[in-house]
């Protein structure tokens, strides 16, 4: 199991939420690897000047190999003005050049933390995304009126339990 994270706060309430999904799934047999892309970005998708997308990158090497090694990938985003972190869109808008590797037999799972309650725009965002390359839906986490990681109220133990059953 794969966890992209694209919170650029280190503790916040994406950062909790996660974690105890994370201790879900470990507790029930999955080998779990965690790729933080909000704290550390990944560069943004450019071109160079033949116009090629520039494609090479360490990091870049490493979450593909890392995407297309797992069975289930789970995307954990803030959202900002009802869609995901930047850092999360830019993971996205690599997957395009990624499609021989990413349309495979994989699980998609979806955790998102708002201010709002309001997911329409990412749930289906996501809901294409996983439809696009294939991939079998595993469940969400919509942690919505969350303010911070002091206010997560039974969130935690919703991503707990979801990650337990995957």
């Amino acid at each position: 199991m794969l966890i992209i994270n694209g919170s650029p706060r280190k503790n916040g309430a994406v950062r909790a939420i996660t974690d105890q999904f994370s201790t879900g799934a470990q507790e029930a047999g999955q080998e779990v690897t965690q790729f933080d892309v909000g704290v550390n970005p990944l560069p943004m998708l450019s071109v160079d000047q033949e116009n090629n997308f520039q494609l090479t990158d360490q990091r870049l090497d490493q979450l593909k190999q890392a995407m297309s090694l797992a069975d289930t990938i789970v995307f954990t985003t803030p959202l900002y003005l009802f869609g995901m972190s930047a850092q999360m869109k830019t993971v996205v808008d690599y997957m395009q050049f990624w499609d021989h590797e990413l349309r495979q037999e994989k699980t998609g799972v979806l955790i998102a933390v708002s201010t709002t309650d309001n997911f329409d725009h990412v749930k289906s965002e996501f809901k294409e995304i996983f439809d696009e390359f294939g991939w079998r839906f595993g469940g969400q986490v919509l942690a919505g009126k969350v303010t911070g990681p002091d206010h997560l109220r039974f969130y935690p133990q919703v991503a707990y339990e979801l990650g337990k059953s995957l």
